[in-house]
């Protein structure tokens, strides 16, 4: 491997693993605050991705418009499961409130299918289109714009997350909801909220997503499996730990790939996590708890 060869893998891996931050960072959220495991995320995030198709290429709507307007819907969707699932499930086990989202899952890869068939899309972001050298390396722009979005929004959710009063409060609630409604915080209602910003992230990385891969309505397990790698190679600590984790799988994934023959690159990053997670079996930071 030569010096630019080696560049090349590391800016594409770097900018690959902020889309992979991109599509964890929803479930990352929700299963940190609330507890939830929530295996429907990666079909919302492919319904997100169709939907942005439908917009940028069907309607022709600029693509960052349609970014808007697909977190907005997906967090109105989110609010709708919030109140008619999230909130009956309160008092089941674990077990039932997994059921019940393998069936939202389940009904929501369904109608994908019915309203968009099986077929393949991608997303032709139009102005967006094209490459931009950075030293070495070339790189797509609608990854770099996916990147820097990601990179923004992340910085954002963070200090929003340690800065603010809700943000304390919602941490509040991470840690224990109990005492968490003793001192006035209103549980009910944060949760809601971070429900429905959960699904809107899902939202987000499902554009960032269409912007950069072909996707189609029955390949999101392969999306949620990546997520949850990233949710355990992270730990359930910052938000910073879900875009450290995706930085490492998206550079491990890219230096593979310039090594070994494509075929074994998934194998080689399965690996390399089984490994990280044996050495280091909580987290990037040894994260035991729900810190958010």
């Amino acid at each position: 491997m030569t010096l630019d060869q080696f560049v090349q893998a590391l800016v594409s891996g770097a900018l690959l693993g902020t889309v992979y931050a991109a599509l964890a960072l929803g479930l990352s959220l929700v299963l940190g605050v609330l507890g939830i495991i929530n295996v429907a995320h990666s079909a919302l995030l492919i319904f997100a991705s169709l939907m942005t198709w439908q917009l940028v290429n069907a309607w022709g709507l600029d693509p960052f418009l349609a970014l808007v307007v697909v977190v907005v819907l997906l967090f109105a969707v989110g609010g709708g499961i919030e109140r008619t699932l999230v909130r009956k499930l309160a008092r089941e086990s674990d077990l039932t409130v997994l059921l019940v989202f393998f069936g939202l899952m389940v009904i929501v890869e369904s109608v994908a299918i019915l309203r968009f068939s099986t077929d393949t899309y991608s997303v032709s972001p139009g102005y967006l289109a094209g490459t931009v050298s950075l030293g070495p390396a070339n790189v797509p722009i609608p990854r770099l714009v996916g990147a820097g979005l990601t990179l923004a929004l992340m910085v954002g959710l963070h200090l929003f997350l340690t800065r603010t009063l809700t943000g304390t409060a919602i941490r509040a609630i991470a840690q224990n909801r109990d005492v968490a409604s003793l001192v006035g915080i209103r549980v009910s209602r944060l949760r809601a909220y971070v429900f429905a910003g959960g699904v809107a992230l899902a939202g987000f990385g499902g554009v960032v997503l269409s912007f950069n891969v072909p996707f189609s309505p029955q390949e999101h397990v392969r999306w949620l499996a990546w997520a949850f790698l990233l949710v355990i190679v992270g730990g359930l600590g910052s938000v910073l730990n879900t875009l450290l984790a995706g930085l490492l799988l998206g550079i491990a994934e890219s230096l593979a790939g310039t090594i070994i023959p494509f075929r074994y690159v998934y194998l080689a990053v399965y690996a390399l996590l089984v490994v990280a997670l044996v050495v280091r079996n909580q987290g990037l930071r040894g994260t035991a708890t729900r810190t958010v």
